[in-house]
C-alpha cells in the first residue's frame, strides 16, 4: 500500500501538465481509490487523516465528478493532494520506525546477600 501512495502522488504531480482528458479520468480513479483505502485504514485511529481524505475522495470521485473548468484551480489542488499523499507516506514510515525500535534488556544488578549479623570493624 505504501508504494501505491507514492504512485498516486506522482500521478497528481504529472496532472499539472496539460494532458488529454483520459489521463485526468485515470487520475480521478487512482486518487479516489487511494483515498478510499486510507479512509478505511484511518477510520478509528487518526481523525485528521480520515477527514482530509474524505474531502479528497469527494473532490476526486469519478462517479459524480466536480468540475472547476479552469486549469489553475486543478494545478493547485493536484499539488496539494500530491503533497498530502507524500506526507501521509512519511507519517506511515515514521510510525513503523517507532514500532520497530530494538528492545532493551534490563540487567538487574546482582544483589548482595545480607545477613542479620554484621561485622563492624
Amino acid at each position: 500500500m505504501k508504494y501505491l501512495i507514492i504512485i498516486a502522488a506522482l500521478c497528481c504531480f504529472i496532472g499539472i501538465v496539460d494532458l488529454p482528458i483520459g489521463y485526468y479520468t485515470f487520475l480521478r480513479i487512482i486518487v479516489s481509490f487511494m483515498s478510499l483505502i486510507i479512509i478505511v485504514n484511518e477510520f478509528k485511529t487518526r481523525r485528521f487523516w480520515f477527514i482530509t481524505f474524505v474531502l479528497v475522495f469527494i473532490l476526486f470521485n469519478p462517479i459524480f465528478p466536480i468540475y472547476f473548468y479552469l486549469k489553475p484551480y486543478w494545478i493547485f489542488i493536484d499539488c496539494l493532494v500530491g503533497l498530502l499523499l507524500l506526507y501521509y507516506f512519511y507519517s506511515l514510515i515514521q510510525k513503523n520506525k517507532k514500532q520497530k525500535e530494538p528492545e532493551t534488556i534490563d540487567v538487574q544488578p546482582e544483589k548482595t546477600k545480607r545477613t542479620r549479623d554484621r561485622i563492624i570493624k
